[in-house]
């Protein structure tokens, strides 16, 4: 019994120590913390502008798909495209039935599936998958989203939300599928599955496969040391 109280008060002490030092350290280094924190913050934040893909050829191609069409129309658009630039982004989509239906809405129409045939094979779409599939806390967060249960409750309160079938009939909307038969008729919506026939099309491509820095990311991602120049 003797043991024991001694046992229990020895922990007792360590745990009241631990807990003093810890704020000694606390009060001592404020200033640092703080440093710390904004550093941290400026990370994140540069890795989000690394991995804002450049909208710009997907603007102007838009507008070259659409006559008529402004970039405010663009710009409608822009959010639902971003999901398949950010892995993370992706996930919001699928961890949400209500946001899931309407990307699915946003994307199916023909100018949505014209983008992503014409920028999936630009080298500045490339640049943007190689550097998402290469950072390691960006691809972690989206697996762990899994273990989420508010992806489970979600779907389990979606399924009963109004909302949500609303967003499915748009789907089946009559407009909709007049539109992808006008398009099916534009020669124009073709030309990203005949670009490879253009010898010129495969000029920046190669450069982009033989430039260093287009592997830099993947370089990074398994720390191997880059000779000084």
């Amino acid at each position: 019994m003797r043991t024991l109280t001694r046992l229990t008060t020895s922990l007792t002490s360590l745990v009241v120590a631990l807990l003093i030092t810890q704020a000694t350290i606390a009060q001592e280094q404020p200033a640092q913390s703080n440093e710390a924190t904004a550093e941290s913050q400026v990370a994140q934040g540069d890795r989000q502008y690394q991995m804002e893909h450049k909208f710009e050829k997907a603007e102007q191609y838009f507008l070259e798909f659409n006559e008529g069409a402004t970039s405010e129309d663009f710009e409608k658009l822009r959010p639902w495209l971003k999901p398949f630039t950010d892995v993370e982004v992706m996930m919001d989509m699928f961890s949400d039935p209500r946001k899931m239906v309407q990307w699915m809405n946003a994307i199916s129409e023909p100018e949505a599936v014209y983008l992503m045939m014409k920028c999936s094979t630009e080298p500045v779409m490339w640049d943007t998958w190689m550097t998402g599939l290469t950072d390691v806390p960006k691809l972690t967060n989206a697996m762990f989203r899994f273990m989420d249960p508010n992806m489970y409750f979600n779907w389990m309160t979606g399924m009963m939300d109004p909302q949500v079938y609303t967003s499915m009939l748009a789907l089946m909307d009559p407009n909709k599928y007049v539109r992808w038969a006008e398009v099916s008729a534009n020669p124009k919506f073709y030309e990203p599955m005949f670009a490879f026939a253009d010898p010129n099309w495969y000029t920046p491509r190669l450069e982009w496969m033989f430039n260093p820095q287009t592997f830099q990311p993947m370089i990074n991602m398994f720390g191997i040391p880059v000779p000084a120049s």
